[in-house]
């Protein structure tokens, strides 16, 4: 009986990597930090189980070869179940991932953004913060202006996010979960509806192709990497609050988030962190004014049990270079060009482009394991 529950184990696992889902990185989050930066009271509403509902324990972010796809994985201390019956299985939580892939300095300043609206087909652009037909705020990387519809905080000048993912309930036509790319070399952010976005026992699991996060530059990659840093935030949904994220107010009430009477003038003035949890120390969150709101520091998540290995695909693009003052620039090992004026001329940047890569052969030698398996399995079984 142990050898056959060892062999249906070994068959199961096989399976499993059969299937193409790999863990790339992960990051466990303090229990009970659920209280913005310690002190906050949460909505008097019993649905809201006194805040547990949005206590991160775990975060994750994983492969699906076969989907070519990043899942990504938030576990809670508990879910809460659904008790609005939103179609993503899941009703109170706001989960807003925001991704700094490693291009150093912030230099979008005022951004366009272009909202793709999967409901009708259109797509909106223009420098405006807020959409109303998709009710979207198009975010700031360095989340510095328009603090109303934001989570009311900074990142790092350090580690300005590229890629932001909002993850959040659903009900009907209305479109909640996106992912947002910032262009660091166009000063654009194009926005994407997510595909999938649903509920597992007390994790939420939002599915990312690849395709929708495209490299900006040749400093980064669709791919995780180990240099990528995450900001991690938890807030509670309200899809009729600014940027869908419910009240917070001087005290607390049933649909609102209390944050403390000597605050209230942060209230007003949009810096108080509209934040529950975070991933890492929610003392970050503590540092905000009536002025300037707290800034986040990233978080780096451990490596995995991907199988990794690299293909290179060699891209040439004509880089425009302005040289302003007496010097000389280098094209070739052989060739060389001087001047004393603003000239413009171009050179050829090799730009490497990793792209992830399971060996096949592996899968076809796991498939006939499996195989094999699966029929020792069925001998054993007629042999009693």
């Amino acid at each position: 009986m142990k050898s056959e529950k060892i062999l249906l184990a070994v068959i199961l696992a096989a399976l499993i990597y059969a299937q193409g889902l790999f863990t790339v990185q992960t990051a466990t989050d303090e229990s009970g930090d659920f209280q913005g930066p310690g002190w906050y009271s949460l909505p008097q509403n019993p649905v809201f189980k006194n805040g547990s509902v949005f206590d991160v324990t775990k975060f994750e972010v994983l492969y699906n070869a076969s989907a070519d796809a990043l899942v990504f994985r938030i576990t809670f201390a508990d879910l809460g179940g659904n008790p609005w019956g939103s179609e993503t299985g899941f009703s109170l939580q706001y989960v807003l991932i925001y991704i700094s892939r490693g291009f150093p300095g912030n230099p979008w300043g005022t951004v366009s953004c272009t909202i793709l609206r999967p409901d009708d087909g259109n797509v909106a652009s223009g420098n405006a913060f807020f959409d109303e037909a998709t009710r979207f705020f198009c975010p700031d990387p360095a989340n510095l202006t328009q603090y109303k519809y934001t989570p009311g905080v900074r990142f790092s000048s350090l580690a300005p996010w590229d890629v932001a993912i909002f993850i959040g309930p659903k009900w009907g036509n209305e479109t909640v979960n996106f992912v947002a790319v910032a262009d660091v070399t166009g000063g654009t952010i194009s926005v994407s509806p997510l595909p999938q976005v649903y509920a597992s026992d007390n994790s939420i699991i939002a599915v990312v192709p690849r395709k929708l996060i495209p490299p900006t530059t040749r400093l980064m990659s669709d791919f995780p990497q180990p240099s990528w840093r995450y900001y991690v935030l938890v807030t509670s949904y309200d899809g009729y609050g600014p940027g869908r994220i419910r009240p917070f107010g001087p005290m607390a009430q049933e649909w609102t988030v209390g944050v403390g009477t000597a605050n209230a003038s942060a209230v007003l003035s949009g810096t108080v962190p509209r934040v529950l949890d975070i991933l890492g120390l929610n003392t970050q969150l503590a540092t905000f004014t009536a002025e300037a709101p707290a800034t986040l520091v990233p978080q780096m998540l451990s490596w995995g049990d991907f199988p990794l290995a690299y293909t290179t695909t060699t891209v040439n693009r004509i880089l425009p270079v302005t040289v302003t003052r007496t010097d000389t620039l280098t094209l070739t090992e052989t060739e060389t060009v001087t001047t004393t004026q603003v000239n413009v001329v171009t050179q050829t940047v090799r730009e490497i482009v990793e792209r992830p890569y399971v060996d096949p052969i592996s899968y076809v030698v796991l498939g006939l394991g499996v195989i094999a398996g699966i029929a020792g399995a069925l001998v054993a079984a007629r042999r009693r």
